[in-house]
């Protein structure tokens, strides 16, 4: 039986993912920039949420740069 439950991040893994400080991350997540959820006091993301993000961002950045380079 496989377990297909993704394990939750802490605000410290999932800053080490973007690159950030946790309280960044926490931020983001309050701004609704980011998908996550509390347990308790503690801020938990889904490592696939936070490459989702990461993904948008960069197709974002691309997008900007066509745009600059049309001008």
């Amino acid at each position: 039986m496989s377990n297909d439950i993704e394990e939750p991040l802490d605000s410290e893994q999932a800053a080490r993912m973007l690159g950030v400080k946790p309280r960044t991350v926490i931020n983001l997540a309050k701004q609704g920039k980011i998908p996550a959820f509390r347990v308790g006091d503690l801020w938990r993301f889904l490592r696939s949420d936070i490459q989702a993000y990461i993904d948008a961002q960069r197709k974002q950045a691309m997008v900007g740069k066509a745009e600059e380079g049309g001008k």
